[in-house]
């Protein structure tokens, strides 16, 4: 079961995997910790787990500002937790995060947004990267570059959905307009690695309503 809900001022899609006897999936704690704790306390509860994984799909702040805290409150509690990030966003994460996402948000004119939210964002245990196996669940990645050079997609219910960070969205795609995106290679990841996916299979971004490959395929091939 993959639940949704919303966050912050820029409407960051965070997803909770659950799957009865495997760990609990938190995709883009993008912000509001509070709320990010306690639904996933809401979904242990359910699904009988204390093992939790954090995946993050890239390293722009609207995606992990929350990293930090929610990360440092579940722990406290005695959760087993695990953070993952992908290698190719390695500037995002540690000592380079600040420069790194200070740059990206003065390249789209929204250095307010970065002063608001900055939290220092800590490096993950684990970098995962093209077909990883997250341990405890049945999700892999897909490494589709462009938006930033580590942006995945997260493969989740058995292959029939698909998390898609700021790859994919209904009627569009990430923005490639900052310093280290690459809008063809946007492209080509939605062409040749998100579309040969099955017609049915739900797409679930990290901002606005969920799709299908089916529907968006149309737009790329």
């Amino acid at each position: 079961m993959i639940r949704d809900f919303s966050v912050g001022p820029i409407g960051e899609n965070v997803y909770l995997v659950e799957r009865y006897g495997q760990a609990l999936a938190i995709i883009d704690p993008g912000d509001e910790a509070d709320r990010i704790v306690a639904e996933a306390q809401l979904s242990m509860q359910r699904i009988g787990t204390q093992e939790i994984l954090v995946i993050c799909t890239h390293g722009h702040l609207d995606h992990v500002s929350a990293l930090p805290e929610v990360v440092d409150s579940l722990r406290a509690q005695g959760y087993t937790l695990t953070v993952y990030a992908p290698q190719g966003d390695s500037a995002y994460f540690g000592p380079p995060a600040e420069a790194t996402n200070r740059r990206v948000f003065a390249d789209i004119r929204a250095s307010a947004y970065f002063s608001k939210h900055w939290k220092p964002i800590p490096l993950p245990d684990v970098w995962y990267g093209n077909g990883f196996r997250f341990p405890g669940t049945d999700l892999y990645a897909l490494h589709t570059p462009g938006h930033t050079p580590g942006s995945s997609c997260i493969v989740a219910e058995g292959g029939s959905a698909v998390l898609s960070g700021d790859t994919l969205f209904r009627d569009g795609r990430g923005r490639t307009d900052n310093h280290d995106s690459d809008e063809r290679a946007l492209v080509r990841s939605i062409r040749e690695t998100l579309c040969v996916l099955p017609d049915a299979t739900r797409v679930w971004p990290g901002h606005g309503e969920s799709t299908s490959i089916g529907r968006e395929k149309n737009y790329y091939l």
